[in-house]
């Protein structure tokens, strides 16, 4: 699971993606900060499919070797040479996706939401040039829009071929053509309900630091209690802070009013015993946690050691998040410090709960993880459960 949730970042899994422009590679050989072995191995591996690249290696250059290196004239003629192709003169699309919130669109083709969440998603689709028809393939989608060639008369039914499912489709109000995916095959579907997964909110739970997030921490319960959260928080802040050159507000759970900013992401530390926000953002959810106890769906776990990391869809909003730091007690919210969810490349599932012992056991600690559905519900997510939830359920 914590493999998947770094799909997004795999470069050589999703390089393919290059096939659709021109590519200069441009390196110092003494460069001493990237060493020029990740050139030479991009290099190499477009090497391998890309019938349009350049490569230069400057000799006894470094990581930076004055205005010539961002200003280099062949670079700037290998520009001027090509041009983005047009959507309209695109015929044909391969594209690889690992999640439709960070990369859902390729010219026409937009990857709605997945089968599998993190999972690669891949799609290869031929536009016919007079006719407009599509034919091609797919893998791991759910949802899939495609948008009809400009030449193609308003209304126009569209002849659609993917994976073997022939169609003719009419355009929805929008212009495009929707389409989903079930048991039988592909139909015709509504545009996108923003209420589902979809490329404006898919998760991973550092989906919930985006949108001008402001972290809100819980002061109900001991001042232990208070003083973890407000601690956490303001930690998470600097954090933010010292990696990403970024400010972030950090408010308590009175000073935040859920009515203003509905589009602002929100982060709640505590618990639902102590952040008194919790009802009002994540209360109904499928997510719950207490004082000593946490629930995931109809799954329950006891103890005071466990500390959970969530995403949820902010209610009222189709673009906002909720997410969660939360622990059940003192040894859970020692189980959630070590995360590092600010480290470029450490992707995350939508929910991970995990016990202190993971201090010393590492992901043997990990009690549950995994993805919501596309309809953020448990029972359609893909999860697995450790061993204490078994005895639970």
């Amino acid at each position: 699971m914590l493999t998947r949730a770094n799909h997004p970042g795999e470069t050589v899994d999703l390089a393919r993606n290059f096939l659709h422009y021109g590519v200069y590679v441009l390196h110092g050989d003494q460069d001493d900060n990237v060493p020029a072995a990740q050139a030479r191995f991009m290099r190499d591996l477009l090497g391998k499919f890309h019938p349009d690249f350049a490569y230069y290696e400057r000799p006894g250059a470094g990581h930076w070797w004055g205005d010539e290196c961002v200003d280099w004239p062949p670079l700037f003629a290998f520009l001027q040479q090509h041009v983005r192709p047009s959507d309209a003169a695109t015929t044909r699309v391969e594209f690889v996706t690992a999640n439709p919130g960070i990369s859902s669109t390729s010219r026409w083709v937009t990857v709605v939401a997945q089968e599998h969440p993190l999972d690669y998603s891949k799609v290869t689709i031929d536009r016919d040039a007079k006719t407009g028809a599509f034919k091609g393939t797919t893998s791991n989608v759910a949802r899939l829009t495609l948008t009809p060639a400009a030449t193609a008369a308003a209304g126009a039914a569209v002849r659609v071929e993917l994976d073997g499912a022939k169609l003719e489709l009419t355009p929805s109000g929008d212009g495009r053509l929707h389409l989903a995916r079930d048991a039988t095959g592909w139909t015709a579907a509504a545009p996108p309900d923003a209420a589902f997964k979809g490329p404006a909110r898919s998760g991973g739970f550092k989906d919930a630091f985006r949108h001008r997030v402001v972290l809100v921490y819980g002061t109900g319960g001991t001042p232990d209690e208070r003083a973890r959260a407000f601690n956490k928080a303001r930690f998470d802040a600097e954090t933010f802070w010292y990696r990403g050159n970024g400010s972030v507000d950090v408010v308590s759970d009175k000073a935040f009013d859920p009515a203003q900013d509905r589009d602002r992401n929100v982060v709640l530390y505590g618990n639902a015993d102590t952040n008194a926000l919790w009802a009002r953002l994540l209360g109904g959810g499928p997510v719950e946690i207490r004082s000593a106890k946490v629930r995931i769906g109809e799954r329950e776990f006891q103890g005071p050691d466990l500390g959970i990391y969530f995403v949820r869809p902010r209610e009222g909003s189709a673009t906002a998040s909720v997410g969660a730091v939360a622990w059940t007690g003192a040894a859970g919210w020692a189980a959630v410090q070590p995360v590092q969810y600010f480290v470029s490349g450490a992707g995350f599932p939508d929910v991970m709960l995990l016990s202190a012992d993971a201090l010393k056991a590492g992901t043997a600690g990990v009690r549950a993880i995994g993805w919501f559905g596309n309809d953020w519900s448990v029972e359609r997510g893909d999860f697995v459960w450790g061993a204490a939830a078994a005895a639970q359920r």
